[in-house]
């Protein structure tokens, strides 16, 4: 395929990944509204989670693109993001009855947003590894998708329980060095932070799976 091919084949992923979080994201967004209108506004901090769980996204589209240069300075952020996107998910802790809004549709709620932050989070590391196996062979690649996945588990326990955020790795790098080492000598800690990295790593095993499958024949 020609330089110009790729490019193309590149930016069309670009905007169909587009259209998909895209769609994602305004689902639960129009949920939260539709439930706004009718019982009155809450869980107003998922649209803060949501626009954390954009970032890895967004940082990921220049370093799938090929701007190598770019992905040197970008990866490392996205790194320190990524935990936002599925981070969503335990959001679920919130869930309490809150009359009169029925209990499932607070479900429904929570659930549509943590879609919107996993699918965010699988397409951004799906840029990532495509963007590894252009300068690595694929065992590499799939090596460091792997050690993402643990530290996206371990930083999903630190965001929640800890309470610790992605920036703080600039804003407070000791006492988050040091609060982490604590934890990974904690095995609930370790637990948790292995059972999550299982859980984004099967969704991203699926999708993965579904985006080979596309063309089975292909040598």
């Amino acid at each position: 395929m020609s330089e110009l091919g790729v490019i193309r084949g590149r930016w069309s992923a670009v905007c169909l990944q587009a259209a998909a979080v895209s769609a994602a994201s305004g689902v639960a967004l129009g949920i939260w509204g539709w439930r706004a209108v009718e019982h009155g506004p809450a869980f107003r901090f998922l649209w803060w989670n949501l626009l954390l769980a954009w970032v890895p996204w967004l940082l990921s589209v220049p370093v799938m693109l090929g701007r190598r240069w770019l992905s040197v300075l970008l990866v490392p952020v996205w790194l320190a993001f990524f935990p936002n996107a599925p981070y969503l998910v335990t959001d679920f802790i919130h869930l309490r009855p809150r009359p009169p809004a029925p209990l499932s549709l607070d479900v429904l709620l929570l659930g549509s947003f943590a879609l919107a932050g996993c699918v965010l989070g699988w397409l951004s590391l799906m840029n990532v590894h495509r963007a590894l196996e252009r300068s690595m062979p694929q065992r590499g690649a799939w090596a460091v998708v792997l050690g993402v996945l643990g530290a996206s588990g371990f930083g999903v326990y630190l965001g929640r329980f800890l309470r610790w955020n992605s920036w703080d790795v600039v804003t407070e790098p000791g006492a988050l060095l040091e609060s982490a080492a604590r934890a990974l000598l904690q095995p609930a800690a370790v637990a948790y932070s292995v059972a999550f990295a299982g859980f984004i790593g099967a969704g991203y095993l699926a999708l993965h799976a579904a985006q080979e499958s596309r063309h089975p024949d292909a040598p």
